[in-house]
């Protein structure tokens, strides 16, 4: 499983959701951003479960996401 850095925890499959969005932002406070791809690349995810995980962030964080349509990424509202 592949880490880039030592502060992010492993993917945890868990139903827990707040460890399932605690990745999320983790991979935000990270690169200022966060997408599928990023979590992806991130924790070693196929496509179904970043996207299950960015499901949970958007579902908790929905009114202060705002899409980034150039750059395909959400970020939080300031």
């Amino acid at each position: 499983m592949k880490i880039n850095s030592p502060s992010l925890v492993p993917f945890d499959p868990s139903p827990d959701l707040t460890k399932r969005i605690a990745l999320v932002i983790s991979v935000y406070q990270k690169l200022g951003y966060v997408n599928r791809k990023s979590l992806m690349e991130t924790y070693d995810l196929s496509q179904l479960e970043a996207g299950g995980l960015m499901r949970d962030f958007i579902h908790a964080h929905a009114k202060n996401l705002v899409w980034d349509l150039k750059h395909a990424h959400y970020t939080l509202k300031t």
